[in-house]
């Protein structure tokens, strides 16, 4: 058994790995062994992962096994110690840590045992089954190791000429240990992030990657991805000299982990620099010094500090050979005598041209590189050896007398020349001038002066003074600071010449003279004779005067220019004409002025008037050619009276007036002194003897010698002296009260014994039949025109008028009585319907208290009347609620129903009901039907008033105090305070208010309300008191008052304030506890605990500090004051105040806390160590900085200031230190001192002197020097260029063979040849190939000149020295010979596409413009290109350079003609290109850009060459006089054709030139202007111009360009001041826009027709009658100036002239669309004072105020007291709003102003104005407004100033049939308005006649209107209504006379627009006519 238990156990571990089958065979065994098997796995452990870095003790694994027997199981782990393993559950936990870099796998045993001593509960003797299983564990990698540099750190030397782009290292290799993470990537870092000396090198070089995968590396992708190979590459030139070494920081990255390295990298020195000069290069040395004078000493190095060289001066050049330069030694010395005087510099300066040549073995190496040319200067001092010398000995100048004082002599040129220098050249000028007139400057001087000899301050140089015509000056220049003084002397003549300086002088002592001449006198004929004398001589003196003779009227006479003899001038007609003329001018006030130098010199002007004798020389005229009169028969004389009238213009003529012809029978006779003509016969004009009724005159007046005539036709009219008849004194008729309108009621008749038209009659009402009757105009039979009422009116008494139509009309009258039957068919009713009455509660039963009052108007007695109370009836209890049961209130009343006495029926309750409304009914009882009426009945019932009121407890009569009020301060105004509110057993409360007024309190008299009306203060007041008056309701009335008491409650209202917005302090750092910072203070205006203040702090930094209640601020928390880590702390300090937290109101302020610095932080360097290399032969002279340290300190000031120095490590003194840089620097020469220095250097603060310090190590390594560079022999030169002709080199060609040597021995003098490209030597490129050691450069290609013109090389030669090898570069240039295969083309780019030039207007014929350049790719004579115009070059504008393509302007260029040119240029290598034949013809824009042409755009640039324009001469315009400021007056244009700035304008006005009223001589111009100009030209009022009404202004205005040289032009505009009464409005039926364009032609033709100028003020749109805007109409003010006068001239004669030449204006009227033309203002006439008419206002007016007060009176007796009644507040509004509507217009403000003043006039003198309604009211149609042409206007009758308060016309008002008058057209009227008015109409078309006599009837007979705003002359009130029918009803044509045309009384009533009923007209009015049939009465204007 055992042996079978061993084989088993062997067998099972046979196998490495675990699997199912293992288990399997376990099972098979299992049953040949032992009965105890062991254990069974079943946990499959193959190759499980654990990630590394685990956390011990963390489970990786949990394995699972089972025995078959069931025993225990125990697990075990063999072979590690990695892991362990719990022997019970199995868990496998991380013992140690797990590192996948150090081993990826790790293998150990699992064993798993069981108990065999425990099977079956049975203890078994005997070994356990143990199952060890082998396990793999797989560490999974973390990227947890950072990548590593390898073979780091890294360092190279970069010669500084290497090119950049060449890689300068390559062994930059990274491996990453770890498989996770990114791609390595390797980057640059400045060392110490760029502060640091040597950073910077990542600006010079960059890393870049060569290979991130490596074959030699690793085997597989992934490691692969580890592994970085990159190098360095130099990114930017190097410079040894700027910096020697450079130190990189390479940071290497998988994304998460990082590695560094450090690289430093030494810059090499090449011999690149030429010698460079140091120290001064300026010697000084004095004239005399002897000769080997030692002057400076030139010291050069060699550029190149790195292998210095020595240097050989030479002279380059040396001025006058004064000097020697020793080459070696640099010293210069003078080589001969000196001159300072003989030097063209006058300041002894010599400039030497030195050159400094640097020595290569021992040879001078002449080269850009080895050779340096400099400038250095000498100073010869000077020596006192010369005099000062003038540059003549003798001068001459000539000075015009007068000269000012000052004036410098001309032409003189005097200078003085001291050739010394210093004080040597210091000379004083005097002058010896006995004469005192002249002075010399200046008068002290160095060196050189230009002298001046100048006119002396008290020189008076008179030529005419012989003694002063010449002067001879001696001029004396004489050193000043030297000794002896050395001078000289020079002479100058000076000639003072005539001027003049004399005026002529008449030899009168006045200044004006005088003379007559008659006015007939012929040309020629002498006036007067004026001479002048003058002091001067020659032409300025008398012989140069010329005399003349300007102002007003000097045309009329001649003066000679040399003699002054004035005469008549030539003239064709004396006396008359252009001639003199006593008439035209009687005398003439000229200016005569006599001027010298031949009338270009001095001026005297005097006042010559020029009086003309008057002769008889004109004939008389009459001022009218004809005259026209008209006269009745039988009359005795005119009226109004005839007068003819003659003027003569010759003043002393007697005109006399006399009857020649016409005179038949004598009727006539004329007054012959004043031209009257009257009848002879005193007892009338008789015309029995004559046969017709026109008489014509011949009258003559005569002066004696001349005699004109005039016709005066006179027209007798017949008279009519018969009135008509009526055939009865009185008619009677009777008409049924219910007629029928139209019935006939009677026929009125009369008769005229005249005969024809004034025996024809019409019929018309007078008055008395209240629109009730008419009358037939014709027939006279009146009718029924409106329904009749007998109890409105029963009997009518008709006044009628028969009315013929002679002249005057003479009238018949009759009355016609019309009784009206009564018949009962009306209702009763009640008269109010609502009654009120009032009944006392304590009335008795019976008690009547009331009756009721109605009314039937067809019953006479009241008898037949009956009274009742009906239902409902409603009844309102004290509080003025309703109650609902009404049972016991219907019983408290009842009424009588014979008398309608009301009484009490029961005892009355007012508790109950206290106001009852009883429905009462009214019956006839007479009525053959029921007829009732129906009323309300209100009835009050009185309470009987004895308690007064009272306020709720604990208010009594006694105590009458409320409880006190707490109110908190500064509430709001209109804060509630308290409800009061009282009670009275009785009444209501009436009101309520308070006893005393208060400041602070008011009460609501309905509500009790108390509320604030002022803000209350606590620190004001703290206690207030009011009391309360609460007012019963009943009579009589009883009070109760209330005190209250108002404790103002104190709240926290105010804020604290800080002393400052803002406190500074200071601490230091480091500060101890408690130390004091600052005080801050603040304040609060409360009173108690809200005015006191604590003190919180705020912010970031509350803890540091505390603040106590003082405002202390201290040190709480001392280590935050650190300086350098916050210089500067802020927090913010809270001011509060003590009121609870939730009314608290607090402040803040900021403290800002600098911190002072102290020393508390020692320095240190910016390296733990630093590297350096230098060479042994590294020079001393300058010192080359080997490695600078650098340490930093975090103090400021001098705490961070550090002192270096080297402590240790420097025992043979080679380096040293800079204490401040800390650069160090070589000491001794280094040579054969090679091998590795470590000095300690130390860095102290506080300037070495603090308590700091820190150190670090610097490593030196001294290099040993490979001494000589290979230099180059083949190609010599540094640029060489090699030639190989094009397409002819073969491949293998041999270009040429390079040779260079070196002078090292060995293997540091062997050379290998390369070509360096990208930074690398290379044997090869693409197109050439060189050999390694013979250097022969050949070609691998045939090469194309094209492809590539030529290839540039760069040669290598390179030694093999060590430890530095040294490279020698040369350029070679290989070109490829040319052959002509292209052809030109110009480039292609937004620039050339086109060319884009410019050339300035009006510049010279040649300019060059711009140019044009092709390229051509060919070389040589194949490159020659040519250049030609080939298009867009008509006329000959431009021509070009043909080789250079510079392209000329051939003309001169005008912008304003044309500002843009397009020319094509060709570009061609034919010389003899010939641009016109076919084959070369070009077309622009036609094709395929042809690129050997060029596109050139040339712009012509604007010069400001043209002056502005205005558009015209003379403007016109007129401005309103009431305008205000800044009021549009006209706009002005001007144009300035250049462009831009240039062509920019501005306005200004230059004068304002005021006319006054019919003055044509302008009063002057005022200042400042009232008016302003605007840039844009629109000129405006700058001021009012109210006190230039009727004057005019004349602008000159300037438009001036804003650009020099500002050109101007000017312009005149003519305002006038105008009163809009003044303007015309045309009416036009187009929109303004339309009218504006043609306003021109419109002002033109009307100019035209009225013989005047006519001028536009204003273009509006058109408002209707009706008030409507039409925006497809306009209207056009306008005034018209007569030209002769120049004033405004008046609207009836320029109406007149207008209407008399309509046939010539009709058309224009169509075609401008004109359909009328009417003044644009209206007024009324007043008409005369009439006095009976005055004293029936009067009386009206009387019984209106007496009838109104009787009103008054009893209402206050019954009401107590009158409200005023809202409907006349409104109906005032209602008036003020139509007014304000009618003046909403587009009128100046300050018109309207005058309107509403008066219509307040007119109210407050109680005139009654007329407003007739406009079309709306009346209804008419569109087409009914139509304007008509007007008619044979007569303005005779106008007068505009007659009245102050004539009527304004007001516009329709819709919607309105109340105000001012009733609507027209309603039919019924039903209330009058306040103000009686001729436009109240009714219906009807004929005047309402309103309650008052609004409208009445004249006693006499006569028509009136009743109103003195104005009437209808001639034109009774029935008339007016016919006028209204006449044309459509519009009143207001009737009133304004169809808007400005004459109305004439038509002969019939009848409209076309509106048909006729003849049973609603009046009877006609007699009209006369005349034998045309056509009225002659004219309707007054209004």
């Amino acid at each position: 058994m055992e042996d079978q238990h061993s084989r088993c156990s062997r067998n099972s571990w046979r196998k490495p790995a675990v699997s199912w089958t293992v288990l399997l065979v376990f099972t098979f065994l299992a049953k040949g062994c032992s009965s105890n098997r062991p254990p069974t796995l079943l946990s499959d452990l193959s190759n499980f992962v654990v990630e590394e870095g685990k956390k011990l003790g963390s489970i990786v694994y949990t394995v699972k096994a089972s025995d078959p027997e069931g025993s225990p199981i125990t697990f075990g782990l063999k072979g590690t110690n990695d892991f362990s393993i719990d022997p019970s559950t199995g868990d496998i936990r991380v013992a140690r840590p797990l590192d996948r870099e150090a081993s990826d796998s790790l293998r150990f045993f699992v064993t798993v045992s069981d108990d065999v001593g425990l099977t079956g509960g049975e203890h078994h003797d005997g070994g356990n089954n143990v199952l060890k299983v082998p396990v793999t564990v797989i560490l999974a990698d973390r990227n947890d190791n950072a990548p590593a540099f390898k073979d780091a750190p890294y360092e190279f030397v970069v010669s500084e000429d290497t090119p950049v782009g060449t890689t300068v290292f390559r062994g930059v290799r990274v491996h990453d240990m770890d498989l996770l993470g990114e791609t390595i990537s390797v980057r640059c870092e400045d060392a110490d992030g760029g502060g640091a000396k040597g950073s910077g090198g990542c600006t010079k070089f960059e890393v870049v990657a060569i290979e991130s995968l490596s074959d030699e590396e690793t085997d597989s992708a992934g490691e692969g991805q580890r592994n970085y190979h990159g190098a360095i590459v130099l990114k930017q030139p190097l410079d040894y000299a700027e910096r020697q070494f450079y130190q990189l920081n390479l940071v290497a990255s998988d994304g998460t982990q990082e590695g560094r390295a450090a690289a430093e990298v030494r810059v090499e020195d090449v011999q690149n620099r030429p010698p460079v000069f140091v120290g001064s290069l300026t010697g000084v040395v004095k004239e005399d010094d002897p000769v080997g004078t030692l002057v400076m000493t030139l010291n050069a190095r060699d550029g190149d500090s790195g292998h210095s060289r020595k240097v050989l001066y030479e002279l380059v050049t040396n001025p006058h050979d004064y000097f020697l330069l020793d080459p070696e030694t640099g010293e210069l010395r003078t080589a001969r005598p000196l001159d300072k005087e003989a030097l063209e510099d006058s300041t002894g300066v010599l400039t030497l041209s030195v050159r400094a040549t640097e020595l290569v073995n021992g040879q001078p190496l002449d080269g850009p590189l080895t050779v340096t040319t400099t400038e250095a200067t000498v100073t010869i001092r000077d020596v006192n050896d010369e005099p000062p010398r003038f540059n003549r000995r003798e001068y001459y100048a000539s000075v015009p007398e007068g000269a000012p004082e000052g004036t410098p002599l001309p032409n003189l040129d005097i200078t003085v020349r001291d050739p010394d220098v210093g004080t040597n050249s210091v000379f004083r000028l005097r002058l010896q001038d006995v004469s005192g007139s002249f002075t010399v400057e200046p008068s002290l001087a160095s060196s050189s002066a230009t002298v001046s000899i100048r006119v002396a301050s008290n020189a008076s140089l008179d030529y005419e003074d012989p003694s002063q015509r010449k002067f001879i000056l001696l001029v004396i220049a004489e050193e000043e600071l030297t000794s002896p003084r050395l001078s000289s002397t020079a002479t100058v003549t000076v000639s003072v010449i005539d001027e003049n300086d004399n005026t002529p002088a008449f030899t009168r002592d006045d200044s004006s003279f005088s003379a007559t001449v008659l006015e007939t006198a012929s040309p020629g004929s002498p006036v007067a004779t004026l001479t002048a004398e003058d002091r001067d001589s020659g032409r300025f003196g008398v012989n140069g005067i010329i005399y003349q003779l300007f102002g007003n009227g000097a045309d009329r006479f001649a003066v000679h220019n040399k003699t002054g003899v004035i005469t008549v001038a030539e003239c064709a007609t004396p006396g008359s004409g252009d001639c003199l003329d006593y008439e035209t001018t009687p005398a003439y006030f000229l200016s005569y002025k006599a001027t010298d130098d031949e009338g270009h010199g001095k001026s005297t002007v005097v006042s010559l008037k020029v009086s003309l004798l008057d002769a008889n020389d004109n004939p008389p005229r009459f001022v009218q050619d004809s005259y026209r009169a008209v006269i009745d028969e039988g009359s005795s004389n005119f009226e109004p009276r005839l007068f003819v009238k003659a003027e003569d213009p010759d003043k002393t003529s007697d005109i006399s007036y006399s009857i020649v012809g016409g005179n038949t029978h004598n009727l006539f006779s004329v007054d012959p002194h004043s031209g009257e003509i009257k009848v002879a016969n005193p007892q009338g004009l008789n015309m029995t003897k004559v046969s017709g009724d026109l008489v014509v005159l011949t009258l003559e007046a005569t002066d004696g010698m001349f005699t004109n005539t005039t016709n005066v036709r006179i027209s007798v009219r017949d008279v009519n002296n018969n009135a008509p008849v009526f055939d009865k004194e009185s008619y009677v008729a009777v008409v049924q009260e219910d007629a029928p309108i139209g019935s006939t009621v009677d026929q009125a008749f009369a008769t005229d014994e005249d005969s024809g038209i004034n025996a024809n009659l019409g019929y018309r009402i007078q008055k008395g039949s209240f629109d009730d009757f008419s009358i037939d105009e014709k027939t006279g039979i009146l009718t029924v025109s409106n329904k009749l009422d007998y109890d409105r009116r029963n009997i009518y008494a008709i006044e009628v008028i028969a009315a013929d139509k002679g002249t005057p009309a003479l009238t018949g009258t009759t009355t016609i009585t019309v009784n009206i039957f009564n018949s009962n068919d009306k209702t009763p009713y009640f008269k109010p319907p609502t009654q009120k009455a009032e009944v006392s509660e304590d009335a008795h039963q019976g008690t009547v208290f009331y009756t009721l009052l109605a009314e039937d108007p067809d019953v006479n007695s009241t008898d037949a009347l009956n009274y009742a109370i009906s239902e409902p009836i409603t009844a309102f209890d004290k509080d003025g609620k309703q109650i609902h049961e009404v049972d016991k209130v219907k019983e408290f009343f009842s009424v009588n129903p014979l008398t309608g006495e009301v009484s009490v029926a029961q005892p009355l309750r007012r508790d109950i009901a206290s106001v009852v409304r009883l429905t009462v009914v009214v019956r006839d009882v007479s009525a053959p039907t029921v007829q009732e009426g129906r009323g309300t009945l209100a009835i009050t019932v009185i309470d009987v008033n004895d308690s007064p009121p009272s306020f709720p407890p604990p208010w009594t009569a006694e105590n009458p105090m409320l409880p006190p009020v707490s109110l908190p301060e500064e509430l709001p105004i209109g804060t509630v305070v308290a409800s009061y509110e009282a009670t009275d057993p009785d009444s209501k409360i009436s009101r309520y208010e308070l006893e005393f007024p208060s400041d602070y309190f008011e009460i609501d008299e309905s509500s009790g309300i108390v509320k604030t009306k002022e803000r209350i203060d606590y620190e004001k007041v703290k206690k207030l008191n009011f009391s309360v008056i609460a007012y019963d309701s009943g009579v009589p009335q009883f009070s109760a008052v209330a005190n209250v008491l108002v404790n103002v409650v104190n709240i926290n209202d105010v804020d604290p304030v800080f002393s400052e917005s803002e406190y500074h302090a200071s601490v230091k750092e480091n500060s101890l506890l408690g130390t004091h910072v600052i005080t801050v203070n603040a304040t609060d205006g409360d009173d108690g605990d809200f005015g006191k203040i604590t003190y919180s702090l705020l912010g970031e930094h509350q803890e540091d500090f505390i603040i106590d209640k003082s405002g202390e601020i201290i040190v709480q928390n001392s280590a935050v004051l650190d300086r350098e880590n916050s210089p500067e702390i802020v927090i913010q300090v809270v001011a509060s105040d003590k009121a609870p937290p939730e009314a608290r109101r607090s402040i803040t302020v900021p403290v800002r806390i600098k911190l002072l610095d102290t020393n508390d932080n020692p320095p240190v360097f910016n390296q733990h160590l630093y590297q350096a290399s230098i060479l042994e032969n590294i020079p001393l002279t300058p010192p080359t900085p080997i490695k600078q340290v650098q340490a930093q300190d975090a103090d400021e000031g001098i705490n961070s200031l550090v002192m270096y120095s080297i402590a240790s490590g420097n025992d043979k003194g080679l380096f040293r230190i800079d204490p401040l840089s800390g650069i160090v620097y070589p000491a001794k020469s280094l040579l054969g001192m090679g091998g590795q220095y470590h000095l300690s250097v130390e860095g102290r603060d506080q300037n070495g002197t603090g308590e700091f310090l820190d150190t670090v190590n610097v490593d030196i390594t001294v290099l040993d020097v490979n001494q000589n560079k290979p230099i180059f022999i083949m190609p010599v030169s540094g640029n060489a260029t090699v030639e190989v002709p094009e397409n002819a080199g073969l491949a293998n060609y041999l270009v040429m063979t390079v040779k260079a040597q070196d002078k090292d021995p060995g293997e540091n003098g062997r050379i290998s040849y390369h070509m360096k490209v990208g930074n690398e030597n290379t044997q090869e490129t693409n197109e050439f190939v060189i050999h390694p050691d013979t250097g022969e450069l050949r070609t691998k290609i045939i090469l194309d000149r094209e492809v590539k013109s030529k290839y540039e090389l760069v040669l290598v030669a390179q030694d093999h020295g060590s430890p530095i090898s040294y490279e020698t570069l040369r350029f070679l240039t290989i070109l490829l010979v040319d052959s002509d295969d292209n052809k030109p083309e110009f480039p292609m780019d937004e620039t050339t596409t086109p060319y884009r030039f410019k050339v300035p207007e009006n510049e010279y014929r040649g300019l060059p413009i711009g140019q044009v350049v092709a390229i051509d790719r060919d070389e040589g004579k194949y490159a020659k290109i040519f250049y030609y115009i080939i298009a867009g070059n008509e006329g000959g504008l431009f021509y070009t350079d043909r080789t250079e393509g510079i392209l000329y302007a051939n003309t001169t260029f005008d912008r304003e003609k044309r500002d843009s040119y397009d020319v094509y240029i060709k570009a061609t290598n034919d010389p003899d290109y010939n641009i016109y034949s076919p084959e070369n013809e070009y077309f622009p824009n036609t094709g395929e850009q042809d690129p050997s042409i060029a596109h050139i755009h040339v712009t012509v640039l604007d010069k400001n060459d043209n002056a502005p324009v205005f558009d015209r001469s003379d403007y016109y315009a007129g401005i309103n006089a009431m305008a205000n400021i800044n009021e549009f007056v006209a706009k002005l244009r001007a144009v300035d054709p250049d462009k831009g700035e240039n062509g920019s304008i501005t306005f200004l006005i230059l004068t304002s030139n005021l006319y006054r009223y019919g003055s044509n001589v302008s009063s002057g111009s005022v200042v400042p202007s009232p008016f302003n100009i605007t840039a844009d030209g629109r000129l405006v009022t700058a001021n009012y111009v109210t006190e230039y009404n009727q004057d005019r202004f004349v602008l000159d205005i300037i438009a001036r360009e804003t650009a020099p040289p500002e050109r101007e032009t000017h312009a005149k505009v003519h305002i006038w001041i105008y009163e809009p009464e003044q303007l015309i409005r045309v009416i036009l039926s187009r929109p303004p826009e339309e009218v504006n364009q043609e306003k021109d032609e419109i002002v033109s033709e009307l100019s035209n027709a009225t013989l005047s100028l006519v001028v536009v003020d204003d273009i509006r749109y058109h408002v209707d009658s009706s008030g409507q805007i039409r925006r497809d109409w306009c209207d056009m003010y306008l005034h018209v100036v007569d030209v002769k006068t120049q004033t405004i001239a008046q609207i009836p004669e320029v109406l007149k002239v207008i209407d008399a030449k309509y046939d010539f204006l009709k058309d224009k009227y169509a075609g401008f669309a004109i359909e009328n033309v009417v003044p644009a203002f209206v007024g009324i006439r007043e008409e005369s004072f009439d006095p009976a008419l005055a004293a029936l206002i009067a009386l009206v007016i009387v019984l209106f105020v007496g009838l109104i007060t009787f009103l008054v009176v009893c209402c206050c007796l019954r009401h107590w007291v009158i409200t005023t009644p809202s409907d006349l507040k409104k109906k005032e509004a209602l008036i003020k709003k139509e007014m304000i509507d009618e003046l909403n217009t587009t009128e100046n403000p300050l018109w309207i102003e005058q309107k509403l003043k008066l219509y307040e006039e007119q109210e407050l003198t109680m005139q009654v104005f007329s407003e007739p309604d406009q079309s709306a009211g009346l209804g008419l149609s569109q087409h009914d407004e139509g304007i008509h042409r007007r008619d044979s206007v007569d303005f005779s009758q106008v007068d505009a100033q007659s009245n102050t308060y004539a009527t304004i016309q007001l516009p329709a008002r819709r919607g309105s049939s109340s105000g001012l008058g009733p609507r027209l057209g309603d039919g019924n009227v039903t209330e009058t308005a306040d103000y009686a008015t001729l436009g109240r109409i009714p219906a009807g078309g004929r005047p309402h006649t309103p309650r008052g006599a609004g409208y009445g009837r004249h006693p006499s007979g006569g028509g009136s209107t009743g109103s003195s705003g104005g009437s209808y002359k001639g034109a009774p009130g029935e008339v007016y209504s016919e006028l209204l029918d006449c044309h459509g009803g519009d009143p207001n044509e009737v009133a304004m006379g169809f808007q400005g045309s004459t109305f004439l009384v038509p002969s019939h009533f009848h409209s076309a627009s509106r048909p006729h009923n003849p049973a609603k007209s009046p009877a006609a009015a007699t009209v006369p006519m005349n034998e045309n049939g056509e009225p002659e009465f004219v309707a007054e204007l209004i």
